[in-house]
């Protein structure tokens, strides 16, 4: 005898329909779609506060590098061809020639440095720095050419930049008893060279966006004193 055995569906089974199956495709879809979004917003924010924050930190190191060079100028002497001393320094509204003592390769040695503000066709400014130790370079005349090995744009997209200088105009002013105070003052340039002196102080402006940071430095006082020994030698 032979059994044929046939499965009925029950009434209570329970299973996916079709249109139960493209719903939830759909809801699962939606799903994707909105935590990939959100992944992407997070991501997004993200990489914009990093950028931020390695900016600022970049920033905060420039700012080092110019405070610390600033700071560390000192009155180098140096001779022109008749042996007469002076200082080497020569500042301008939008540039700086000097030396510091400050040492951005860390080797011991003093560094000349020259700021230049440069303005682009944007009509932003840049400050750029270019720098060369004085471990393999000595420098000692006014006529000598310098050949920096390094640059670095400290500063881009900046509304202004100005140097100004205050001191008296010239060693004879200083030392005359004639004189008075008036020519101690700003000035928009100064030149150690010239004056036989470098001035007291100077002010760095940088402005951007309506906002100013400005950066004071005191010299040394009384550079003229080193001068004294080259003018025993020429006596």
């Amino acid at each position: 005898m032979a059994y044929v055995i046939s499965f009925i569906p029950s009434k209570n089974q329970s299973g996916f329909t079709l249109v139960e199956l493209m719903i939830s495709l759909a809801i699962l879809s939606l799903l994707l779609v909105t935590g990939s979004y959100s992944y992407s917003m997070m991501s997004e924010r993200w990489n914009k506060e990093l950028g931020h924050f390695e900016q600022t930190i970049s920033m905060g190191k420039k700012f080092d590098i110019l405070s610390h060079l600033l700071e560390g100028v000192y009155p180098h002497v140096v001779v022109d061809s008749n042996n007469e001393p002076s200082f080497f320094f020569i500042g301008g509204e939008d540039s700086l020639l000097a030396v510091s003592h400050y040492s951005l390769d860390n080797d011991g040695y003093p560094t000349v440095f020259r700021l230049t503000s440069i303005e682009r066709s944007s009509g932003k400014f840049e400050l750029v720095l270019q720098t060369v130790s004085t471990k393999n370079f000595l420098l000692v005349g006014t006529a000598q050419k310098i050949r920096f090995d390094r640059t670095i744009k400290l500063f881009e997209q900046l509304d202004k930049i100005s140097l100004t200088y205050f001191g008296w105009t010239h060693l004879f002013d200083k030392n005359s008893t004639s004189v008075n105070a008036l020519n101690r003052r700003w000035h928009s340039t100064y030149s150690g060279i010239n004056s036989k002196l470098v001035p007291e102080s100077l002010i760095v402006r940088l402005e951007l966006m309506n906002k100013v940071w400005q950066y004071p430095v005191q010299f040394q006082p009384n550079p003229e004193r080193l001068l004294a020994p080259y003018y025993k030698e020429n006596q």
